[in-house]
């Protein structure tokens, strides 16, 4: 008679109730993971309200606002490299233009 395949090997004996301790650190990193995400997205959305913001005191147009709205991350570089003027003259070093008085 021919032999038989071996049987599949005896599974190990597991607890039935995980230790509490691990219980106890998921619970609280997914408490931390919810706070982070709630923080997270008032963040973003703050974010986005500001870029709104700047266009439309920059432009005056609901619809420029929407759009930068939406693309804020790329709208504060244009700002600050293209759209922002000084509102003082200003020499090279951020300091004020000195006016000397007319004597004549």
């Amino acid at each position: 008679m021919p032999s038989s395949p071996p049987g599949p090997p005896p599974m190990p004996e597991s607890k039935e109730t995980p230790d509490k301790e691990t219980n106890e650190g998921n619970g609280a990193m997914s408490a931390f993971a919810i706070i982070s995400l709630v923080f997270g997205i008032i963040l973003g959305i703050v974010w986005h309200l500001g870029a709104a913001s700047l266009s439309y005191a920059k432009y005056g147009s609901i619809g420029w606002a929407i759009l930068d709205f939406f693309f804020a991350s790329f709208y504060y570089p244009f700002y600050a490299l293209v759209l922002n003027t000084p509102s003082t003259p200003t020499t090279m070093f951020g300091g004020r233009r000195l006016r000397l008085p007319k004597l004549f």
